[in-house]
């Protein structure tokens, strides 16, 4: 993991970020008050951006990370670039999030993750780097790119 702040980063990056940063403003978690927005860049260049949806029982909300790789899924993209995670805290998604990044890698490890903070603080991995021994549609000799 590498630690930078924004104005390092690239545009392209920048752009990701702030589109994150964005979908972190419409996110609905009345019980948590936790929001985080995500945004993806697909490798044909697309940008989709969401936020993370909470439900009563907790259980059936829906994480930004998620909510991103389903739109651009929905939208017929199969293979993130990378991925930006913004919220209030560490950037890092957790294990379920990995899990469906993981599924539109298409095997390649350097997918790559952006963690941004409120305060600024960006850090910069890559999925390989945080879901070492991942388990994916190429263990069952699927290539999402064809579906």
């Amino acid at each position: 993991m590498i630690a930078c702040r924004f104005h390092e980063l690239s545009k392209a990056d920048q752009d990701l970020v702030t589109a994150a940063s964005e979908a972190r403003e419409k996110a609905y978690t009345p019980y948590s008050n936790h929001k985080v927005g995500s945004a993806i860049r697909t490798k044909t260049g697309r940008i989709f951006a969401a936020c993370n949806v909470e439900i009563v029982t907790l259980q059936q909300s829906v994480h930004a990370e998620r909510n991103a790789a389903m739109m651009m899924a929905a939208a017929g993209e199969r293979q993130i670039e990378a991925i930006v995670c913004h919220g209030p805290y560490s950037g890092v998604p957790c294990a379920e999030c990995r899990q469906v990044i993981w599924e539109f890698c298409c095997d390649d490890p350097e997918v790559r993750i952006i963690g941004s903070t409120l305060d600024g603080e960006i850090e910069l991995m890559s999925i390989g780097e945080i879901y070492p021994s991942p388990y994916g549609p190429e263990t069952k000799g699927i290539d999402p790119r064809k579906f």
